[in-house]
């Protein structure tokens, strides 16, 4: 019956996602206009999969013995691809240090603080503002403190994601039923040996939904990070086109990102079903 139901949701999902690149076609032919002179303001499928994507050679910087895009290098599929993947291949880079990371510091810190109810009431006020902060607003300022090198772009996806991760341990840990520390207590556990027995395996669950939204925000943040002068990854490939207007680039660039994200989401779905067997 589950796998049925599964079966069906996919198919439902998939419709959609046909209906939306219909959509997406039909608006192409109904609005032909150009933003600039051969780029479409709605860019068709038929323009994305050739011309918008051999565009993308202009963004090789050479490797495997095929020169860069700067020093002649034809367009061609091929260079094309190897330009996606590994401006793809340095973003995820970045996304997933910054999201182990982030993760990490976020459920260890958060944690901790848990222990005691007096600290958990201490970092309220300090957390609300923390979470009103607004991530994207805080980038200059992340690149002021670390420049544009690969190492102040992983703090501060780390910084959204742990935000994130934090919150959620914080508010899981006192919505706990207290029945189930008084039967590991009453059947002689520590208080230390219930906190990591029964209250963090306790946790998990919410602690998944808080780690699927920080995949969202962590991809933002790549993005966000990168698209203030990084030498390489798909933030740059954006910030290069809207500097020429190139929209149809932005656009895939932008179908490329939801792909990602999705699979990225998909994963991390994935991690934490293992670690929720027993649930």
């Amino acid at each position: 019956m589950n796998g049925s139901r599964s079966f069906n949701d996919r198919r439902v999902g998939v419709a959609a996602l046909l209906a939306l690149a219909l959509v997406w076609q039909l608006m192409s032919v109904l609005f032909p206009m150009e933003i600039v002179p051969g780029v479409p303001m709605v860019p068709g499928w038929q323009v994305v999969v050739t011309r918008t994507f051999l565009s993308l050679s202009n963004f090789w910087e050479g490797g495997f013995g095929i020169p860069a895009a700067s020093a002649g290098t034809p367009p061609s599929y091929g260079v094309a691809f190897l330009s996606l993947l590994f401006n793809s291949l340095d973003t995820f880079r970045r996304l997933a240090l910054g999201f182990v990371i982030g993760g990490g510091i976020g459920f260890a810190l958060g944690l901790l603080l848990s222990l005691s109810e007096w600290s958990n009431r201490f970092v309220g006020a300090p957390l609300r503002f923390i979470r009103a902060l607004p991530l994207l607003a805080m980038i200059p300022l992340f690149q002021l403190w670390f420049g544009i090198a690969d190492f102040g772009m992983v703090v501060f996806i780390a910084y959204g994601v742990g935000v994130i991760i934090f919150t959620s341990v914080i508010n899981a840990v006192p919505r706990v039923p207290q029945i189930y520390r008084d039967n590991a207590r009453t059947l002689g556990a520590s208080k230390l040996r219930t906190f990591y027995t029964v209250t963090v395996p306790a946790i998990l669950p919410e602690v998944r939904s808080a780690a699927v939204i920080a995949v969202g925000v962590g991809w933002a943040a790549a993005l966000g990070a990168e698209y203030l002068g990084a030498q390489s990854g798909l933030g740059r490939i954006v910030v290069a086109s809207e500097a020429f207007g190139y929209l149809d680039r932005m656009f895939l660039t932008a179908v490329v990102i939801i792909v990602y994200a999705a699979i990225s989401t998909w994963l991390v779905e994935r991690g934490f079903a293992r670690l929720l067997r027993w649930a």
